[in-house]
């Protein structure tokens, strides 16, 4: 993928919120940050795709089994709408249906002890950086 900047990954959750991003070639994905999902949520994370250049946002996007939107997914595209009216640079999604779930079997296949796999702001970031790099594969 030839994106001329950073991407930036979200793994959007009601407490909080995974940030990743790749590197200025979009070729790899890395845990960033984990935010708390309140009501400055928006404006930090215009802020750092200000501060890190990023060139374009990708939201992962918990689709149901079936394809189908559920009651998470709904959550997830009004905050991809609020993102889409407050950044400058193009907002996308992307299936991120079981990034939480590879993030910890990742976690655990590395030999982290259970307690730091606990960390879930930790997962949030990894679950993040997984979808992220997923898109970056699947998009070139």
């Amino acid at each position: 993928m030839n994106t001329n900047g950073r991407l930036l990954g979200i793994d959007y959750g009601s407490r909080r919120v995974g940030i990743a991003l790749s590197d200025p070639l979009g070729l790899l994905a890395r845990p960033f940050c984990t935010l708390t999902n309140d009501a400055g949520l928006i404006n930090r994370i215009r802020d750092i795709t200000a501060e890190e250049e990023v060139v374009q946002v990708v939201v992962g996007m918990p689709y149901a089994p079936d394809g189908g939107m559920g009651e998470k997914a709904r959550e997830v595209d009004r905050f991809v709408q609020d993102l889409r009216h407050l950044l400058e640079v193009p907002v996308k999604t992307w299936d991120e249906s079981y990034s939480t779930k590879e993030a910890r079997a990742a976690f655990q296949e590395g030999g982290m002890r259970r307690k730091k796999r606990q960390e879930k702001g930790r997962v949030d970031r990894m679950a993040a950086s997984l979808m992220l790099q997923e898109y970056l594969d699947r998009s070139t």
